[in-house]
Formats: structure tokens, sequence, C-alpha cells
């Protein structure tokens, strides 16, 4: 039986340093969940929360077992 998996993750990233992201010259993003696990996704799961600030949150991601992204939402 598949059990989905949470992490849990906090972002700074600066509107200038988000610019890379949006104009398309990188379009992944490498993050550190809190329970130390390195996480590697994609731009378009973070893009709907770029702001003039850029992208600043602590965020919730859902995935599979084998690491498919199911869902991120926002959380603080």
């Amino acid at each position: 039986m598949m059990h989905n998996k949470q992490s849990l993750f906090s972002i700074t990233l600066g509107y200038r340093e988000a610019q890379v992201f949006y104009q398309g010259h990188k379009t992944r993003v490498q993050v550190r969940a809190h329970d130390g696990q390195t996480i590697n996704l994609p731009w378009s799961m973070l893009q709907p929360h770029f702001t003039s600030e850029g992208v600043v949150g602590t965020f919730q991601m859902t995935y599979t077992d084998q690491g498919k992204l199911l869902s991120l939402k926002k959380v603080s």
C-alpha cells in the first residue's frame, strides 16, 4: 500500500533572485526541508506564489513514495 509523504520547507527568494526562474533561465529550485532533506522542485510549483517580494514563506508539499509532487500549499 502506498502512502503519500509530506515535507515542510521555508524559502526566502528575493524578487531579483526569482527573476532567473521567472524568465526561464532556470527551471528548478532546490530547497532544504525542515527535516534536513534536500528537495528539488519545478519552478512552476512556486510561480503562483511569486509576488513583488519574490517567493517568501513556509510551504507544505505532498508527494508519492516515488517522489512525484502532488501538491504544494503555502502555510505561512
